[in-house]
């Protein structure tokens, strides 16, 4: 009975035994799967309290590595701009430090030139520094230099550049370097730019004969310009040369469409009243209003010519002319309001108030000839 009493015993203790063994193994699994299923060692989706750590010293590299993998990835335009403003900045900097403190010396120019390639101003102030002290062959290669180093898409920074250039082999140099420089400058840039700058330059330097030679050159390749013609004009009548001027006038008209001529004639006759003779300035604008007495701005540019030529009484007599004919409401409406305001400027208020009379004269007799075609 004892014997069966203790196998039963050991039998219950093993078993016991068995079930705490499987509890524990049990527990070590159901751990085991919860760490499993938590991602501690194997799942990138979730996070652990140690990658946590692991990763929070590098977290904020990570952030700081975000804006520069957008850098990289901007396009080429977004690159190209970002590096132009970068330039502007540059250039606008040093451009203030050259405005308020110009440099003393050759290395604080090539500094600047060296931070601003692309600016002339900064260049031409260089070729200034070596004029200054007479050193002719340092300002022409200064000049040479900046040619080559501004940047070819910026041709007005190069224009100024070459420009400055012709100037200075027009006062320092000989007639056959001004004519290389100017013949590598057509090359280079617009021509037509460079063949109008040497109208000054001829112009400036009193060179009759040069510069009726570059005019006959701009006449001929670029005729159908109208600006040219005036240019040209322009350029003769400042040297005195008021006939060669006139003949001018007269090529333009047989080169130029019919469309062109009245502006023309107009700017022709400005252009005496100021520089020329003032009794042509008029008479070509009578030839003008004689065929186009309906050309509001000519009637305009007359008074504002005469005005700035102190012919008051001629200007008033002008405007007389131009309200009393039979034109459209609009054209009738600005000539009374540019005879208002030319009597307020040089007239008396008698004179305003006869002209305001005028107008509401108008007014009421267009009212009528409305009403009566009804």
């Amino acid at each position: 009975m004892r014997k069966d009493q203790a196998k039963t015993k050991r039998k219950s203790v093993r078993e016991n035994r068995r079930s705490d063994i499987n509890d524990v193994s049990n527990e070590n699994n159901n751990e085991k799967s919860r760490l499993s299923e938590c991602g501690f060692f194997w799942d990138n989706n979730c996070n652990s309290t140690l990658k946590d750590k692991e990763s929070s010293s590098s977290s904020e590299d990570e952030v700081e590595e975000k804006p520069k993998s957008k850098r990289k990835k901007l396009s080429a335009v977004e690159r190209r701009e970002q590096e132009r403003q970068k330039e502007r900045e540059i250039r606008q900097r040093e451009e203030a430090l050259a405005s308020n403190q110009l440099p003393n010396s050759v290395d604080q120019f090539d500094r600047l030139v060296l931070a601003s390639p692309d600016s002339s101003i900064i260049w031409l102030q260089y070729m200034a520094y070596h004029l200054q002290s007479t050193e002719i062959e340092k300002a022409r290669a200064v000049a040479k230099r900046a040619t080559k180093t501004i940047n070819f898409r910026e041709e007005n920074e190069k224009l100024n550049v070459w420009n400055a250039w012709l100037n200075l082999e027009s006062k320092f140099g000989t007639p056959e370097s001004l004519n290389d420089v100017f013949q590598e400058a057509v090359r280079t840039n617009d021509s037509l730019k460079i063949h109008t700058h040497m109208l000054t330059v001829h112009l400036e330097a009193g060179r009759q004969m040069e510069l009726e030679k570059i005019i006959n050159t701009i006449v001929r390749k670029f005729k159908q310009i109208p600006e040219v013609w005036v240019n040209c004009g322009e350029v003769l009548l400042k040297m005195g040369l008021k006939d060669k001027s006139r003949h001018i006038m007269q090529r333009a008209l047989q080169s130029l469409p019919a469309s062109e001529h009245v502006n023309l004639i107009a700017r022709f006759a400005i252009m005496e009243n100021k520089l020329g003779d003032k009794e042509r300035a008029q008479t070509l604008f009578e030839q003008i209003l004689s065929s186009y007495p309906k050309r509001v701005d000519i009637w305009s540019c007359y008074v504002d010519s005469l005005v700035k030529s102190d012919n008051i009484d001629i200007a008033r007599k002008v405007l007389e002319r131009a309200v009393v004919q039979t034109l459209p409401p609009r054209k009738m409406k600005t000539l009374f309001k540019k005879y208002i305001n030319f009597e307020e400027r040089h007239g008396t208020e008698e004179d305003i108030v006869r002209v305001q009379q005028m107008a509401v004269e108008y007014v009421e007799k267009q009212c009528n000839k409305d009403v009566e075609s009804l």
